[in-house]
């Protein structure tokens, strides 16, 4: 559960920096919106200059109402498919109910306080509850993540410039021992890399890709082993509606072992 809790919240952390921002685009037609440069063919993707397979495809169909907030994401691969609802009261979301295979699997629940988000408590299928408190101070957020038995997860804390865009992220267990950090630079107001450490070391770097309405459309992310590194990519392939919202994301993944005279310099 801790590791996958982990996980989120790091997920969370990302996707929160990598927003786009539609204002003051002007309309194109689908077909000339600039997605990933790379090309795709019988199942494989090249990277410079050398060909990866493709380890999966994920199908991301967003549903809007009329304020552009998403009230339905639908994600579909080939094992599975995921819906999500969400329900909001003043544009901001106070619920929303994970299924799988058509059954329900978690219930989340947003509380708030001055229009802060101070307590987010997911209840499982299984009836077992976990949560994440929010703080605040000046340039600063954190979040305590608990069990389902209440005891202490670990605790992420984020650190803001005055545009509120996160600079850096450290995580710590109950003991406030900290067990890695993620420092994040912008260009643009556009989340480009991110460098986690851990014990001082390097572990991992994460690089982004956008096209001109800011969104998405490329991750390149090294996972750096004492003897290997891994490769992730995903190449985002985006499909909008009428108002330019991202309608479909299609997202092809790739994973491989890669020397190191071949990583991509940033």
């Amino acid at each position: 559960m801790k590791k996958l809790l982990l996980g989120l919240v790091l997920l969370i952390l990302l996707t929160s920096c990598e927003q786009g921002n539609h204002d003051n685009v002007e309309s194109s037609p689908t077909h000339e919106i600039k997605t990933y440069k790379e090309v795709i063919k019988d199942g494989k993707v090249e990277i410079d200059g050398i060909s990866y397979d493709i380890q999966s495809v994920t199908k991301i169909t967003n549903t809007y109402d009329d304020n552009e907030n998403i009230i339905e994401k639908i994600t579909a691969n080939d094992n599975s498919e995921t819906r999500i609802e969400l329900l909001y009261e003043n544009n901001k979301v106070i619920e929303d109910r994970g299924y799988s295979n058509r059954k329900l699997r978690f219930t989340t629940y947003y509380y708030y306080e001055d229009n802060l988000l101070i307590k987010k408590k997911t209840v499982h299928e299984s009836g077992l509850e976990t949560s994440i408190e929010y703080s605040y101070e000046d340039k600063t957020e954190m979040q305590t993540h608990y069990n389902s038995d209440s005891s202490i997860s670990f605790i992420s804390t984020a650190y803001l410039d005055d545009d509120g865009n996160i600079l850096k992220n450290s995580i710590a267990n109950v003991d406030g021992e900290v067990t890695g950090t993620t420092t994040f630079y912008y260009e643009n107001e556009l989340l480009i890399k991110g460098i986690r450490e851990k014990e001082g070391k390097k572990i991992a770097s994460f690089n982004y890709e956008y096209n001109k309405f800011g969104d998405k459309i490329l991750e390149y992310n090294i996972l750096s082993g004492i003897k290997d590194n891994v490769l992730i990519a995903m190449l985002y392939d985006i499909e909008y509606d009428e108002n330019l919202l991202p309608k479909t994301v299609t997202i092809y993944r790739v994973q491989s072992l890669i020397a190191e005279e071949d990583i991509r310099d940033y």
